[in-house]
């Protein structure tokens, strides 16, 4: 029915790599909030174009959704951030307890 699986100590789920996507989404979206606030106070009101479409994105519910998204993804960056330290930690215990098997075996 079930499998049984098996996990290596030195397997970390490639939380490595979703860590720095993550935390480089959530940067990113930040910046890029960060940077419509500064130019809709610099624009104003009064623009037409693309300059107003910029203003109206600024004041929407749309810019509310980038800080959140943004707020999310650095949340989830910093856990697996954790998470992958903690299996580097747990890799080095894991070797450490190998070589002591082996120093022992050749005695």
């Amino acid at each position: 029915m079930f499998k049984e699986r098996r996990f290596s100590a030195h397997e970390d789920f490639r939380t490595g790599i979703f860590c720095k996507l993550s935390l480089f989404l959530g940067f990113f979206l930040l910046i890029f909030y960060v940077f419509l606030k500064i130019i809709s106070s610099f624009i104003g009101q009064n623009n037409t174009g693309f300059i107003q479409t910029i203003y109206d994105l600024s004041q929407s519910s749309v810019a509310d959704s980038i800080i959140a998204f943004s707020i999310v993804f650095l949340g989830v960056g910093f856990i697996l951030y954790f998470f992958h330290l903690q299996f580097v930690k747990l890799s080095k215990i894991a070797d450490e307890i190998e070589n002591e098997e082996e120093i022992k075996e050749s005695d």
